[in-house]
């Protein structure tokens, strides 16, 4: 990443002969749509356009092997509720047959009570071994009637060695079909079973989450990779019984600290350390061998791709290599670092890396990370080498002799896994999101048994394909670039209405009037639920259930609203400001939303962790020994280690450019956590010893509660407010740059009217009113005139939209904004951060801010600087002060124990069909 040394950014600063690069969104206005047959534009503002023929899977299948006789695919699919695999018989032909195994989203769930990645057909083709993830199992299937045989039992208790609880991930068989070879993520072990007695033989310690696992062609060596950086572990002394009373209210050390190293220990707690980010255990490939074996061994820990802390182009690694996927040749084996966009290749006799292969599609993004290598497949002969690079919608296609990118092949959203035909003329590949969600609401909408949850609607898909000739592939190339970026040289008349524009076109172009940044998150609505109403906008009314004139009752249908406004200040803002019609999350769940949010792009561990945990795959058994069992995460507000990207996220970014921020709630909830009594200037406690990202360590406030919405906004700006007025007001300092702050409760949560939350609806206006009160703080602040708030939600999973599942809310609050605006531009996270760097002399910090289009179209020259004054929200939804009354030290915290865990999908599956059924009943009536 070589961040001083961009070819179209900051070495433009000074010198005005230089006419850099631009690159854009190849969306422009499009808004996102599903064309199967021809070009579909994905949220990210990226376009689609998938070689070959794609067949209609689960959702993400992160799984995928071919039999041996070629002729049947099998996917696991890790993203539904049941879980499921998916046969493809006579895959090779024009009209394959299909079958998921359960058949649909309302069978029985206990075919497959879990299923994770790992999969593999007999020699004889008549059986296929399923990684059972969480169950601790090996599951057999039939073939040709995909009914279920059996499974092998992983759980093992032996010495020192409790097995009991395990994660079965990849998994390889052996030539003769005799051995199965599988990773147990949380158990840090590879096992070898006997197929012909169906057990386990041995568990043989390796690295940290073990992800991925292949043979040498020879089968005298297997070679595991590990995605993890540590092992966690609870802080000393705390058990369920004294859990609230010994949980830490902040996170226990920072990233990289020595206390993080070496643990930490006071009269009060005592915690453990992490050890060293570059342990051997920590993002390698461990070779074990099994020359004999009745005495299989690890003989040798290979570290890949970038080390942590080390310089790459002047910048200091921040995340590690994320070794993930393997295969081998007879010289060598290849490994995909999901973070370091490369692919590390191992001597088979040496055991050491002895060249990388880089993934750099274009010269122009050359700098930044995002390709997110992840499946590998040889052909067979072993001359190419063919890779899923998720973060593009491509494969590489890789000559494995002299170890060269000969080209990419456009793909579906997210290829993960891929496979070579028998004869070597054609790919399979799997798609983990398919073609994206579409609409999830409105009159064209067709309400199947999925329903209308996002998590169910993100089909896969299956693409069949030529492996094309050099020409073609040539022509490919150049469609992925396109799919994925719009180029044109800043001197072009594309940009020459931005001439007075207050946002520079690319960092240091000139400077901007903006000087201060707040960038406000909210929880998991969708477009037309707030401003489906809004004229100018693309919206649909009927959807609008937070607008205006809407009636509602609470779950019992004893009490009942008429023609209420639910979220006025919203509306006020939209009409007093200026909103995006066109904007989306490249989140689905709240667990990939919160790393989107600060900037840092899921890579292969993430999105596969977040899909299982959805599908109903949590792993957190508080009595395991299971060393793992602490780091596979699903619905957190923060990001872990193993979740950094190279360069590190949004807070990495703002400290090494000396950019002054401060941070009110972002990205410390860390789950597994509490939520429980006293915990009103938290949020939540933490009883893990999980590391904070170090630059917000001490940039982050204490007395300002996370995501929990038990507790009421009004209370968290209450707090803002105080510790805003005590920090930078009246002569006490200077506002920063930038400030984050989290005001969650449109997440909405269950009914408490003794609380003040009589209905759902109920959160919604308390967000309301605390996005109001914010901004109508803000906007009376001597720093107004220089001021930009920015609004969004991290994802958008609970809510229903008439164009698609991820279009969302953004809104932007300043006086250098267009007034009662709406905004057509495509619009992504990354668009959000690509403007802050803008304005605040940046670097981009990876592919996705660089290639996305900048928010200027919201913006004018002729600043108007009148404040925002609130309004009072309707006090039969939601009344502030009886929420707020019991907010104080005597309180009994009661609300508390009744505030639900972050995207509970059977609560928010359970809400979707109770819309869909009042929704239903309005349109009767």
């Amino acid at each position: 990443m070589a961040f001083f040394a961009l070819v179209f950014l900051v070495a433009c600063t000074q010198n005005t002969k230089v006419d850099p690069w631009i690159v854009t969104s190849p969306s422009g206005n499009q808004f996102t749509s599903i064309d199967k047959t021809g070009t579909t534009v994905i949220p990210n503002g990226r376009l689609l356009t998938p070689a070959g023929k794609s067949i209609e899977v689960a959702p993400h299948p992160y799984g995928l092997t071919l039999s041996p006789d070629g002729n049947t695919a099998v996917t696991a699919n890790s993203g539904t509720n049941p879980l499921s695999i998916t046969f493809i018989r006579d895959i090779l032909s024009e009209n394959p047959e299909v079958q998921q195994v359960p058949p649909g989203p309302s069978t029985d769930r206990g075919v497959l009570a879990s299923v994770f990645m790992g999969l593999a057909i007999s020699n004889d083709n008549s059986e296929v071994y399923v990684a059972g993830g969480q169950e601790n199992k090996i599951f057999i299937f039939d073939v040709i009637t995909g009914e279920k045989q059996g499974f092998i039992d992983c759980s093992v208790q032996s010495g020192d060695a409790d097995y009991t609880h395990g994660y079965i991930g990849d998994l390889v068989l052996s030539k003769d079909g005799k051995k199965l070879y599988a990773v147990d993520q949380i158990g840090f072990r590879m096992v070898i079973v006997d197929t012909k007695t169906n057990t386990l033989e041995h568990s043989i310690p390796v690295g940290r989450y073990p992800f991925g696992i292949c043979l040498s062609p020879d089968e005298k060596k297997v070679y595991v990779a590990n995605v993890g950086m540590f092992q966690y572990n609870l802080i000393d002394g705390i058990t369920n019984e004294n859990a609230n009373e010994k949980a830490l209210k902040y996170p226990a050390f920072a990233y990289g600290s020595k206390e993080m190293i070496e643990g930490l220990k006071n009269d009060s707690v005592s915690v453990p350390g992490l050890g060293e980010m570059n342990a051997p255990e920590a993002f390698s490939v461990f070779t074990v061998s099994i020359e004999n074996p009745d005495q299989p061994e690890v003989i040798a820990k290979t570290k890949t791709g970038n080390l942590v802390g080390a310089l790459v182009e002047d910048i200091p690694a921040v995340g590690g290599a994320s070794p993930n996927s393997l295969v081998a040749t007879d010289d060598y084996v290849f490994v995909t670092n999901g973070t370091n966009d490369n692919i590390s290749v191992i001597s088979i006799e040496k055991d050491t890396v002895v060249n990388t292969i880089y993934l750099k599609p274009d010269k122009r993004v050359q700098q930044f990370r995002g390709v997110i290598p992840f499946g590998l497949a040889l052909s067979p002969d072993k001359k190419q080498l063919f890779v899923a690079c998720s973060g593009i919608n491509a494969i590489a296609v890789i000559d494995a002799q002299k170890l060269d990118v000969t080209g990419y092949i456009p793909t579906g959203w997210f290829p993960a896994k891929v496979e070579v035909s028998n004869n070597g003329e054609k790919l399979i590949v799997t798609n983990a999101k398919g073609f994206g969600s579409g609409p999830n609401g409105g009159e064209t909408f067709n309400r199947g048994l999925e329903g209308s949850y996002i998590g169910s609607l993100m089909k896969g898909s299956v693409q069949v394909l030529d492996i094309p000739s050099d020409n073609q592939l040539q022509e490919y190339t150049k469609q992925v670039i396109a799919n994925n970026f719009s180029f044109d040289k800043a001197s072009s008349g594309k940009f020459a209405t931005r001439r007075n524009n207050p946002i520079p076109l690319y960092p240091g172009e000139k400077k901007s009037p903006i000087k201060h940044i707040v960038f406000i998150s909210k929880e998991n609505r969708t477009y037309d639920e707030v401003f489906g109403q809004v004229e100018k906008g693309e919206g649909d009314p009927m959807l609008a259930r937070y607008g205006k004139g809407v009636s509602f009752s609470n779950n019992k249908r004893t009490v009942t609203v008429e023609n209420a406004d639910v979220m006025v200040n919203h509306l006020k803002l939209a009409n007093d400001f200026a909103i995006s019609d066109n904007f989306y999350v490249d989140s689905d769940v709240s667990a990939d939303g919160h790393r989107w949010l600060v900037n840092t792009y899921p890579n292969e561990w993430c999105e596969t962790c977040t899909a299982a945990s959805y599908g109903g795959n949590r792993s957190f058994k508080f009595n395991s020994k299971a060393p793992g069992i602490y780091g596979m995460n699903g619905a957190a507000g923060a990001i872990y280690p193993e979740d950094y990207n190279e360069a590190g996220s949004m807070w990495d970014h703002l400290e090494r450019n000396n950019i002054d921020f401060f941070n009110f709630g972002f990205s410390i909830m860390f789950e597994p956590g509490l939520y429980s009594e006293k915990f009103k200037y938290e949020g939540i406690r933490h009883y893990v010893n999980y590391p904070l990202p170090k630059p917000i360590w001490d940039r982050t406030s204490k007395q300002y509660p996370t995501y929990n919405t038990a507790i009421p906004d009004q209370f968290r700006i209450d707090q803002f407010k105080k510790e805003f007025n005590k920090k930078w007001m009246n002569g006490n300092g200077t506002m920063p740059s930038f400030l984050t702050v989290i005001i969650p409760n449109d997440h909405g949560a269950g009914e408490r009217p003794d609380a003040g939350y009589p209905f759902r609806e109920s959160y919604m206006a308390d967000n309301d009113l605390a996005v109001g009160r914010i901004v109508e703080f803000l906007s009376h602040t001597p720093y107004w005139e220089n001021m930009l708030i920015v609004i969004t939600e991290d994802d958008a999973q609970n809510g229903v939209d008439h164009v698609d599942a991820h279009r969302s809310v953004l809104m932007l609050v300043s006086p250098w904004v267009k007034r009662d605006y709406v905004s057509h531009m495509h619009y992504s996270f990354g668009s959000i951060f690509k403007t802050f760097w803008n304005i605040l002399e940046m670097p981009y910090l990876n592919q996705y801010d660089a290639g996305a289009n900048d928010l200027h179209d919201f913006f004018t020259d002729k600043p108007n600087y009148a404040p925002y004054n609130a309004i009072a929200v309707d006090s039969r939804i939601f009344e502030p002060q009886k929420a707020l009354d019991p907010f104080d030290e005597n309180f009994d915290w009661k609300a508390l124990e009744e505030a639900p865990e972050m995207d509970n999908k059977d609560d928010m599956i359970r809400e979707s069909k109770e819309r869909d059924e009042d929704r239903l009943e309005n349109r009767e009536k």
